[in-house]
């Protein structure tokens, strides 16, 4: 009892610190598409709202989507736990496969590349659908969920890297994957191992694209945390 009390605790925090959403997140989705479609919050055209309608669109198609819209149903804090749940899985299951030695198999590869999509296009999200978004519960949960997409993305070309052997110099071991990707997505470049085929220099063209981005994202997130702080010890002094 006391560690279900404990474990009830440590990730519910207060029993009467919760919402019951009256909404789902499919549904809430479609509205966000409709919205989007009726420039009800940001009057783009051309391809910026070409682009802001694909990025709300597509991500019906990736399972993210599907497991807030599950757990959203209990409540708000079992949609967010459901979330983290789900960015630490796919954290998880790219370093698992290459510890297990079967990120060459095809089926990896595709799901790898499927993950690695959904996350690029949910980061994109944050940027160019920002307006949709409500004002996040934490900014400090906010900016640890964006690590974790980051450390994910790397982990994944790390598989992508191996998996179609796109890599040549001193590749020892599974190491050398994940090593070259995480360098790779620092923008360093050592040399000491490259790409060896015409795929793999687009690969490392895009992963280092991405790492810029991530950057964008890191900034804007301080900004606005920044923003907020200012905004309130101004009324403040009112």
């Amino acid at each position: 009892m006391k560690i279900r009390y404990f474990l009830k605790k440590l990730f519910f925090g207060k029993d009467d610190n919760d919402v019951q959403l009256g909404h789902t997140a499919v549904k809430n989705q479609a509205k966000n598409l409709k919205r989007v479609w009726n420039n009800e919050k940001h009057d783009d055209i051309g391809l910026e709202k070409i682009l802001r309608l694909f990025l709300v669109a597509v991500q019906f198609i990736f399972p993210g989507i599907y497991v807030r819209n599950y757990f959203g149903k209990k409540s708000l804090k079992w949609k967010n736990l459901a979330v983290e749940l789900y960015v630490l899985v796919k954290v998880t299951l790219p370093l698992l496969c290459l510890l297990f030695d079967i990120y060459k198999l095809s089926v990896i590869i595709f799901i790898t590349f499927y993950l690695l999509i959904e996350t690029i296009l949910y980061v994109a999200t944050l940027i160019f659908v920002s307006d949709m978004f409500a004002k996040p519960r934490s900014y400090r949960r906010s900016v640890l969920l964006l690590f974790f997409n980051y450390i994910e993305i790397v982990f994944d070309f790390a598989v992508i890297y191996g998996g179609l052997e796109l890599l040549g110099g001193n590749i020892t071991s599974i190491t050398d994957y994940i090593y070259f990707s995480f360098v790779t997505s620092a923008t360093i470049g050592f040399g000491d191992i490259c790409p060896t085929t015409d795929l793999g220099k687009w690969l490392v063209i895009i992963q280092s694209m991405i790492f810029i981005i991530f950057v964008v994202l890191f900034l804007n997130f301080f900004t606005s945390r920044v923003e907020h702080h200012h905004y309130y010890d101004e009324n403040d002094k009112c």
